[in-house]
């Protein structure tokens, strides 16, 4: 792990973020063009806001990211006319606070450096447009909306306001305090300052945003929608201040923080990387149900339900007992499909892919409420099911989800396996659909060895081992549960999948497995991360796992700073493209995990590295939806994708899972145990974890020393579990 250079890659927009509600601004904090906004609800409520000196624009100091909520900004100014008098440049100083909770809060100061008493107007500029996520995204078009704003003197507020049949949304703008009192014109507010020598003027302003729409009877979304996206807690309360909100804030991270399992390591980069991905999945917190929380997949542009991801968040962070597990299994429960609809891909027992509360997914045009375009979630479904027993030994959890089960491995058999192969296939059934369904859903990422896209139907790789491991740990589930006879079932099943599969998806002259079967059912033969995925799901036979970890581990596929989505050799190739060679933290923590699984724990560690390496780079450390796959000897540091989310919930928690690699940590629910065969590369020669939770019991364990010669010291435990040092198995 190198040292870094002296520099923070970062986003090309500035975000905070609370619930469903955030702020995207560009690098000097103001609203304008582009994707900047104010959002909530996928809704665009804000699409201008900017502040000025009698119309000069302030000249931009510093931002400081306060809190996942909170933003710091300071100006100065440029020379401009207020009287018969210029104003000098940098004799103001603005500070402007924002925080997002139960509403925008922004706290604005203004002081003066000059020598002499000045009056001078403070011009705020906002337009609002109502416009959907999708629209702002390119993705959709639809006629400008037409809005209504209206002031009311005596409350200080102005109110916009749009409706469309049953739908609306509305944005109030309140001044809570004020050094003088506003004035109001369409679409601006002015205050005129007078400013003796070292006086400073305040400001603190309020927006809530708030409309009706889950359909036309279901009343406002404080009882619909709102209740899915409301974060934690916010206080409405006008008495206390934007600082005391960001303060607020963050204690309740830091309490967040020690709720969990407690990771301390000898190397400060990683540990401020790991600290950073539990603060960012306490930032994602988007929905709570009952005693846990429902994750965002990411900011900005998938900060609603999804279904993969949130399953995926999930299954990574439960080393660390993050409070994710129950709240998606239940709430995805809720959303399973239960009849055929080929518009929102809706079939029964399959689990969603996103649930948008946009006007366009709301009045149904678009299939989002929910959307049904995926092939994977319901497999991934049982895995996290699975894993969550496997940890808790929870069997009321089993009872209790035993039918969402049953519905998942039914739709698998029948839906997702239409030809009756024994492969789950994806095709489009709309115009509306995605073309491809599985994690890679970017219409061109799947594609040939000449770089041309693969049609529909495609049985793509990955699916197909998450699909044998989904039957594998149903049956344990299914034995835990006393049904024999399904157990059985779902083992033969497996094992029939695991013959054919291996049959018809290796390339021996490749010595790896193809990207998928086309509609033809021939093997597309293209070199890609998906197969790495493969080995976390058991479904490599152990005499090939070293030759695909050799494939992976090539110049073309590792370039350093991880596996490519896409081998270098492929003339689809593009470093900087969503999903044709780009480096995502997901599948390289998957990869890893299932190449420690067959005993490859040095491949594993290189791909550890070099995530680990990457962070160093990022602004607060904090990972990126995806990265460039640029190869690491040529750049000096990792080449952010433009439009990535930061966060993303399951590139925080590829740490994690990550830290589990290199631990080798695994539940061992039937045998009471907790099996470890910890391998720690050099530049990470400790590691102690305290209050590791294992069926209601906590456990403290030390990990030092180097590679296969790391040793475990149990520091302290509750209860009769027992710890094993063990090497990782294929078959356990």
């Amino acid at each position: 792990m190198r040292e870094p250079s002296a520099i923070q890659v970062q986003p090309l927009q500035i975000t905070i973020h609370h619930g469903s509600a955030m702020m995207v601004a560009d690098r000097e904090g103001w609203l304008h063009d582009g994707w900047t906004g104010l959002y909530d609800h996928d809704t665009r409520y804000f699409s201008t806001y900017e502040m000025s000196f009698e119309g000069a624009k302030p000249r931009f100091l510093t931002a400081q990211r306060r809190s996942y909520n909170g933003l710091l900004l300071n100006y100065t100014n440029d020379q401009f006319d207020a009287g018969p008098i210029p104003v000098a440049e940098n004799s103001l100083f603005m500070s402007v606070l924002r925080v997002l909770d139960a509403g925008f809060h922004e706290s604005v100061s203004i002081e003066s450096f000059l020598p002499r008493p000045i009056s001078f107007r403070l011009v705020v500029n906002f337009e609002c447009s109502f416009e959907t996520i999708f629209e702002i995204r390119g993705l959709r078009r639809s006629p400008p909306r037409v809005t209504h704003l209206q002031y009311h003197p005596a409350s200080r507020t102005v109110e916009g306001t749009y409706r469309d049949w049953w739908f609306s949304r509305q944005i109030q703008y309140q001044v809570i305090r004020s050094d003088s009192e506003p004035w109001y014109s369409p679409n601006v507010m002015m205050f005129e300052l007078r400013l003796e020598p070292g006086q400073t003027w305040h400001l603190e302003v309020r927006a809530t945003m708030s409309g009706c729409g889950l359909e036309p009877v279901s009343g406002c979304l404080a009882s619909g929608p709102r209740a899915e996206s409301a974060g934690p807690d916010g206080d409405h309360s006008d008495t206390v201040s934007t600082a005391e909100r960001v303060d607020r804030t963050l204690s309740e991270i830091d309490q967040w923080t020690r709720s969990l399992a407690e990771v301390s390591t000898s190397n400060q980069a990683v540990q401020r990387a790991l600290d950073q991905s539990v603060r960012d999945l306490a930032s994602l917190r988007l929905l709570k149900v009952g005693a846990e929380w429902y994750p965002a997949a990411g900011v900005p542009w998938f900060n609603a339900i999804f279904g993969r991801d949130a399953l995926v968040v999930a299954i990574q962070s439960l080393l660390l007992g993050c409070p994710f597990a129950r709240a998606v299994l239940a709430r995805l429960a809720q959303l399973q499909g239960t009849r055929v609809n080929h518009w929102n891909d809706e079939e029964p027992g399959k689990i969603p892919h996103e649930r948008r509360v946009s006007q366009l997914s709301l009045m149904g045009k678009i299939p989002f409420n929910p959307f049904y375009g995926t092939v994977d979630a319901s497999l991934y479904y049982v895995i996290l099911l699975s894993e969550s027993y496997r940890y808790s030994g929870d069997l009321a959890l089993l009872r209790d989800l035993k039918s969402s089960l049953d519905g998942c491995l039914a739709w698998a058999a029948t839906y997702g396996d239409v030809d009756g192969d024994g492969f789950i296939e994806y095709w489009m059934r709309s115009k509306e659909d995605y073309h491809n369904q599985a994690w890679k859903d970017a219409g061109d990422a799947v594609v040939y060895p000449d770089g041309s896209i693969v049609p529909d139907p495609i049985a793509i790789v990955e699916v197909q081992g998450l699909y044998f491991d989904a039957l594998n740990r149903a049956a344990e589930i299914y034995r835990a549960l006393g049904h024999p006879d399904e157990a059985e079932v779902a083992e033969k099943r497996a094992r029939t999948l695991y013959r054919d599969f291996n049959e018809r998806f290796w390339m021996p002259d490749e010595g790896f497995y193809a990207f998928g079967l086309d509609p033809d059912k021939r093997p597309i033969r293209s070199i890609a991360s998906n197969p790495g995925q493969l080995l976390w799901t058991r479904i490599v036979r152990c005499d090939r796992a070293g030759r695909v970890a050799e494939r992976l581990m090539a110049t073309d596929m590792f370039c350093g700073w991880g596996v490519r989505t896409l081998s270098s050799q492929n003339p689809a190739y593009d470093p900087l493209s969503y999903q044709r060679g780009s480096i995502w933290p997901f599948d390289n923590g998957l990869i890893a995990r299932g190449l420690k699984r067959y005993g490859l724990w040095k491949e594993a560690n290189r791909i550890a590295d070099g995530i680990f390496s990457a962070t160093r780079y990022f602004a607060h450390q904090q990972l990126p939806e995806l990265w460039g796959g640029f190869e690491r000897t040529k750049v000096e540091w990792p080449i952010i994708y433009p439009e990535a989310n930061v966060p993303q919930a399951w590139s925080a928690g590829s740490l994690i899972m990550l830290l589990q690699t290199i631990l080798g940590i695994e539940p061992d629910v039937g045998r009471r145990c907790l099996r470890v065969d910890p391998t720690l590369p050099p530049w990470l020669d400790e590691v102690t974890i305290r209050g590791l939770r294992f069926m209601g019991e906590t456990i403290d364990l030390r990990f030092a020393g180097l590679g296969s010669d790391t040793r475990v010291d149990v520091l302290a435990k509750t209860g009769g579990i027992d710890i094993v040092c063990q090497p990782a198995s294929p078959r356990a």
